[in-house]
């Protein structure tokens, strides 16, 4: 027997550790996790620029059939300026955003004569990202409460 959702929901703190990049909480009667996984200001010899990368997970419950939905959400921003070798200046910068189901893995760093991050300042910042590290403690806490994913079309068609 599946876990009441408000109990369930009043034990998403469980879902976060001291050392964890990431932060769960309950939410208008679901779970959110969320994750910056960069926010870097630069200054570099011939320019300076921003880094910005965020990641978020929210399930939806379905109480009734203890059930629940996945929605993913990943913006990542970048702006960027300085001089050229013909003493010019350029800016140029962009925005993503991807919503979906993923499966992703990444690292990054920067290297300047300024960084600043979160966590501090130097001349040098890296990080990394990886989906498996948020939802596999998200998911087996589920698992372990009596939820199950809710099946996509083709897994109720195919009756995957």
């Amino acid at each position: 027997m599946a876990t009441p959702a408000p109990d369930l929901l009043a034990r998403v703190g469980e879902l976060n550790g001291p050392d964890s990049p990431f932060v769960f909480r309950a939410e208008n009667g679901r779970i959110v996790g969320s994750w910056d996984i960069a926010h870097v200001r630069y200054i570099a010899l011939l320019g300076a620029g921003q880094i910005d990368e965020e990641y978020s997970i929210e399930v939806a419950l379905d109480p009734e059939t203890s059930t629940y939905e996945v929605h993913e959400q990943q913006t990542s921003s970048e702006l960027k300026g300085g001089f050229t070798a013909g003493g010019g200046f350029h800016l140029s910068g962009g925005t993503s955003t991807f919503r979906g189901s993923q499966t992703r893995r990444s690292r990054g760093f920067v290297v300047g004569t300024h960084v600043s991050t979160p966590q501090g300042s130097g001349i040098s910042a890296e990080w990394s990202f990886d989906t498996d590290r948020i939802k596999q403690p998200l998911y087996a806490f589920l698992d372990q409460n009596g939820w199950t994913k809710k099946k996509g079309f083709f897994g109720r068609l195919f009756g995957g």
